[in-house]
């Protein structure tokens, strides 16, 4: 289990580094003021408080949110996110790219009319701004993920066609 979690924290970290633009030195002014005011921070999962997202599938299931670092309303953030069993969202879209890492569950991330790609823990996907897509918990169990965005988070739904 140890394996996993730190690999998991490796990819994480990866993640964070690369939409942070690598690892700088820390005496770089370009990189302050850093996060949360450069206070090391420690948070166990049982204090995060998860809330409404608006997300919604056509069942009426929700997903569920909670801020990390930064604010996904207003800019750069992580946030971790739960989605339910078996959740499906329709087809949408995001104004700009995000990375997500699979913690819990199995997920699928896929375009609309391609064969989803189950991800369990330590999995990741990227996707792209402006491109539609489809993202599912598979599993019957809840699912949690952790998404990094360099920008706010936001989805569109296209409308129905006829």
């Amino acid at each position: 289990m140890r394996m996993k979690i730190n690999t998991l924290a490796g990819i994480v970290f990866t993640i964070c580094a690369a939409l942070g633009g690598g690892l700088v030195n820390a005496e770089d002014a370009s990189t302050f003021p850093p996060a949360i005011g450069g206070q090391t921070v420690n948070v166990p999962a049982s204090a995060l408080k998860f809330a409404h997202t608006g997300l919604k599938n056509s069942a009426g299931a929700e997903v569920l949110g909670v801020d990390a670092f930064g604010n996904q309303k207003t800019g750069k953030h992580g946030t971790f996110m739960k989605y339910p069993g078996q959740f499906e969202s329709p087809a949408h879209s995001h104004t700009y790219d995000h990375y997500a890492v699979v913690i819990k569950g199995v997920m699928a991330n896929y375009a609309p009319g391609t064969a989803p790609v189950k991800m369990g823990p330590g999995s990741y996907w990227y996707q792209r701004g402006r491109e539609a897509h489809i993202t599912a918990c598979v599993s019957k169990e809840q699912c949690l993920i952790f998404v990094v965005q360099s920008q706010t988070f936001d989805a569109q739904v296209p409308p129905e066609t006829n």
